[in-house]
């Protein structure tokens, strides 16, 4: 094998959506750079986590050929690695949304708020809440943050739930953990509580959290102008995936024998690309969708003639299929096709043994606006293929690859051509 560029679009998969002609939004989308590789493509239909939905960690660390199941021990882990916060042994690292509340009901658990309403959140946060234990908070991108409690005197657990709808989790006797998500039956905000004996305390700590930074936010400058400005509020705190442990996974450049970059801007991409021993090039995640997706683009060009393969992460097609906005997503999805395979199309010598992979995590239904439990569409771009059809969930079904059944088959796969 050559040059590796491994693309994996948020979300990207989906059902299809009767507007759209009964077509995926990947189906419906105009792709003709995809198109014009297709005389050289192999397609796969893999299952992620079978009949359970997964989140971003289980999907992107198992098309990077880490089973999951074998090596989870909760997304905070990954998400405060990413946010450089480095989380240690013992600590207690969580996801963190903002959102918003009325009279203890959801209303939603993503307040989208500027890089600077965060940090001064963050900033206030840090500086006013007290806990009886080390705590450190820190803002990602949009609505996201993340949340370490210090393991000095205290002994936490990571057997506590998570206090977001739509998200839980399941323990395995190897001691890992898998999150995964649900459908929100209900809108009525529960707290944090204990699955275990064991998590009583650390639950404990993670509601006075909770309580004591609303107290905070609320009374900020930047809820106050929200508010006034008719904005949605960051009225309440979202917390899930609460990890304990280093998962420890095996260094990528030495399981493959390759030199790894990362073009990654989302911090829980981040986390996992850093927790397998992957150099990040380029991790900026610009408003503007072309910018962004031409920096990216630009990014993994540049990696490639100094690495051997590359992970390329796109957000946007998960983010609008969370807000059901399906012309949204087949739009990014053109927009991908545009700025970065026909840049790509051009830096790679696929005649000449080098290989573009473009794939998703999991699918996201658009219509349902959450994760689900469908295979994943896989498009292998290599010399060692023939011409096929166009490129979308029904075509990889039905022109699947029998040596790619699970999304854990698809690097060695590809490692092997």
């Amino acid at each position: 094998m050559g040059k590796l560029a491994f693309i994996i679009v948020d979300g990207m998969g989906d059902l299809p959506i009767p507007v759209l002609n009964k077509k995926t939004p990947l189906e419906y989308a105009y792709k003709p750079n995809v198109s014009m590789l297709l005389k050289n493509a192999a397609y796969a239909f893999p299952s992620v986590l079978g009949k359970l939905a997964p989140q971003s960690d289980a999907g992107v660390l198992a098309d990077l050929g880490y089973d999951p199941i074998k090596f989870s021990t909760g997304r905070g882990w990954f998400e405060c690695m990413g946010l450089g916060m480095n989380p240690g042994e013992g600590d207690l690292s969580v996801r963190v949304n903002f959102g918003q509340v009325n009279g203890g009901n959801l209303v939603s658990v993503r307040t989208e708020m500027s890089k600077e309403e965060l940090f001064t959140l963050e900033k206030e946060i840090n500086s006013k809440v007290r806990l009886p234990v080390k705590f450190e908070f820190k803002s990602g991108e949009s609505y996201r943050g993340g949340l370490i409690l210090r393991a000095e005197k205290e002994r936490f657990s990571a057997y506590v739930s998570n206090n977001e709808p739509g998200y839980t989790a399941k323990f395995y006797k190897n001691g890992k953990k898998l999150s995964f998500a649900v459908p929100a039956k209900n809108t009525r905000i529960l707290p944090v509580k204990a699955i275990r004996k064991e998590g009583k305390r650390t639950a404990e700590l993670l509601n006075l959290f909770i309580r004591k930074a609303v107290e905070v936010m609320i009374t900020s400058e930047v809820y106050k102008t929200r508010k006034k400005n008719g904005l949605p509020l960051p009225n309440y705190l979202f917390l899930r995936d609460a990890a304990v442990s280093d998962p420890k996974l095996q260094d990528i450049n030495d399981k493959y024998g390759k030199k790894w970059a990362a073009v990654v801007g989302m911090p829980l991409e981040k986390g996992i690309a850093l927790a397998t021993g992957m150099k990040l090039v380029n991790t900026g995640e610009l408003p503007v969708l072309s910018e962004d997706l031409s920096s990216k683009a630009d990014g993994a060009i540049n990696a490639l003639r100094s690495f051997d393969c590359v992970y390329l992460h796109i957000k946007q097609t998960d983010s609008a299929s969370h807000l059901g906005k399906y012309a949204e997503k087949y739009a990014v999805i053109e927009a991908i096709d545009r700025l970065i395979i026909g840049k790509l199309a051009k830096e790679l010598d696929v005649s000449g043994g080098d290989t573009l992979v473009l794939t998703c995590d999991h699918g996201t239904s658009s219509q349902l606006k959450r994760h689900i439990n469908s295979n994943i569409p896989v498009l292998i771009i290599n010399k060692k293929f023939g011409q096929n059809k166009e490129f979308g969930e029904n075509s990889c079904k039905k022109h699947h690859l029998q040596k790619i059944r699970k999304a854990t088959d698809i690097m060695p796969f590809i490692m092997k051509l």
